[in-house]
């Protein structure tokens, strides 16, 4: 298995910064771009654990960094988001989407591994 792309401990709630790039590693431009990310237990989880869009759903706790042309986004877990996962530890998934306004033409799709670990100092 890959190297987790992050390694927290659970109910960290320091923020996380990402920096989306394409296969070539160019920063994709996010001006003008909806994102959504969706933390799972596993890629095919029905449940989602919890969830920030810059449209919606947790969007005062994820932000594309000014200028947006260098795909940089920040996302600030809460407290509340760590209620699901109770002590849990583990090798969970990070989906992102980044699509137009609108949510109709999807630019660029990724997943990322979250190593949440319960015995980290």
């Amino acid at each position: 298995m890959a190297s987790p792309d992050l390694i927290i401990k659970n109910g960290d709630t320091r923020n996380w910064t990402f920096t989306l790039s394409d296969a070539d590693s160019t920063a994709l431009d996010l001006t003008a771009s909806r994102v959504r990310f969706v933390m799972k237990q596993h890629e095919w989880h029905a449940h989602d654990l919890f969830v920030r869009d810059t449209e919606g759903v947790g969007s005062d706790n994820i932000a594309i960094t000014a200028p947006a042309t260098n795909g940089i986004l920040t996302i600030t877990p809460t407290a509340a988001d760590w209620v699901g996962l109770s002590d849990a530890s583990g090798v969970f998934v990070g989906e992102f989407k980044v699509s137009d306004q609108t949510n109709t033409n999807y630019q660029y799709t990724m997943d990322v591994q979250i190593r949440i670990d319960g015995s980290m100092v």
